[in-house]
């Protein structure tokens, strides 16, 4: 099992996994490894891995204490049992006899909703005036501060900025946060490509700034603000959350959701991806009644609650307690599509045949996908073996499993060059908060949500 986790790693790198997590796997395996070891079970092949075997290597994790000696976390332990069953999951995508994944028993975790902690308008402007911008250090501080308040970028994604993402990014943040930006690169006197640098780091190290640096920036100016809580680019993130959430939307123009009757597999292309990338959003000055405005937020906010699934309340975890309402965030939804922020379209197919035709007859499958159910697996292949074989005329630059997205991930994404990115949801998605979330915070994107094979529902940023 040892010599196969190297390649599981490398695996993790072409689907696309964020660099943190091929990275925690790689050092959560390393105590797999270490058990191994301490069994004498160096040589154990993937098929001789037992149950009894989950359960010893379990019970050592209960018993293990870090280099400071304290016994590791419940959750921490939950953490290494996970990258042991992503390993075991590996080997039934590789057709490699193993044991089933889910004979790793997880823990049971407490999952009550976290006490997130937020802070207001106010106090974000006292936080950036906090930030010395006659220094360079605390003007690239107050541009950090200004991109995480006005984006909701985590922080991985915040760190591998570059300065030829300039013009991206200016797309989804302020012209205030683009100015301090601006403001701060005409101070950089180097040839480093990241956005932000750090300035105390040896010469001939990467001076990219870690995330380390990122979180220990934020805290100090929210220690010296004195607030009884610290400060995190979390909080930042769930305060600009909060602040859009509250955002009233003055309405000019109505638009609704389109329907849209085609033909079949062959019609996707054109009405998917053919289809100019943009939409006309007429302001007119009409003023509407507030009970016709009503009236299509609240007929948008069923046929929402109609054609998309969203997980089981028991499945979805640590969403702040203000944004917990799905009806609240189904109407923020229908805000953005009747105001025509968004461009919402949704697609059938004639007669309830599949859009994917012989690709969904198919018997065998890749098996891209190592989660979900039978059905979810299945279209994971068909939607990526439909887009590999069916050359798009737009520029198709490469298909991604699992991309970031502002909030969670997404199932699929079309890289697309010179034009809007797509990312794909199969089945039910995670929550309506995670898609109002992202509609709201990631400008010049498409969102494809395949919950059947006969309907397609299709949303433009």
């Amino acid at each position: 099992m040892i010599k196969h986790i190297p390649l599981f790693i490398k695996y993790c790198k072409e689907r696309g996994l964020s660099e943190k997590t091929y990275e925690n796997y790689n050092r959560y395996l390393k105590r797999f490894i270490a058990w191994l070891k301490k069994t004498k079970k160096e040589s154990l092949k993937p098929h001789e891995l037992t149950i009894e075997d989950g359960r010893s290597y379990q019970l050592y994790l209960s018993y293990y204490c870090d280099k400071n000696g304290k016994p590791l976390k419940r959750i921490t332990q939950h953490y290494y049992l996970i990258a042991l069953r992503a390993l075991l999951s590996y080997f039934t995508v590789k057709d490699i006899v193993s044991l089933n994944p889910d004979k790793i028993v997880l823990f049971k975790l407490d999952r009550r909703q976290k006490d997130i902690k937020l802070i207001s308008s106010d106090q974000t402007k006292e936080l950036l005036s906090l930030c010395k911008v006659k220094t360079v250090i605390g003007l690239r501080n107050r541009c950090i501060l200004e991109v995480l308040m006005s984006t909701g970028l985590k922080v991985d994604q915040l760190r591998k900025l570059n300065r030829n993402d300039l013009e991206t990014v200016s797309k989804i943040i302020s012209d205030k946060s683009l100015y301090w930006i601006k403001r701060y690169l005409k101070t950089r006197k180097d040839f480093n490509k990241a956005l932000f640098v750090n300035y105390r780091s040896r010469k001939k190290a990467d001076r990219r700034l870690t995330a380390r640096s990122i979180e220990k920036i934020t805290k100090k100016y929210g220690e010296d603000m004195g607030l009884p809580f610290s400060i995190s680019p979390e909080i930042l993130r769930w305060s600009y959350a909060y602040s859009i959430s509250n955002k009233e939307v003055k309405i000019n123009n109505i638009f609704l959701h389109e329907k849209i009757i085609i033909n079949g597999m062959m019609d996707i292309k054109k009405y998917l991806l053919e289809k100019p990338l943009t939409f006309s959003n007429p302001k007119s000055q009409k003023l509407y009644k507030w009970n016709i405005i009503e009236k299509a937020i609240n007929k948008e906010m069923l046929w929402l609650k109609e054609n998309i699934f969203v997980m089981p309340e028991k499945f979805r975890h640590n969403n702040p307690s203000f944004l917990e309402c799905d009806t609240c965030i189904l109407r923020k939804i229908a805000i953005l599509i009747i105001s025509g922020d968004i461009n919402c379209t949704e697609f059938m197919v004639n007669n309830h045949k599949s859009f994917w035709e012989n690709f969904s007859e198919q018997s065998i499958l890749n098996r891209t996908s190592i989660h979900g159910g039978e059905w979810h697996r299945k279209m994971m292949d068909v939607v990526i073996n439909y887009f590999k074989n069916n050359p798009i005329k737009v520029n198709l630059d490469e298909i991604i499993i699992e991309p970031a997205l502002t909030y969670g991930r997404a199932d699929i994404g079309l890289r697309i060059k010179e034009n809007k990115n797509i990312y794909i949801e199969i089945g039910s998605i995670s929550s309506f908060f995670k898609l109002w979330y992202n509609l709201a915070t990631m400008k010049n994107s498409i969102f494809l949500i395949i919950s059947f094979e006969d309907k397609i529902i299709k949303f433009i940023t």
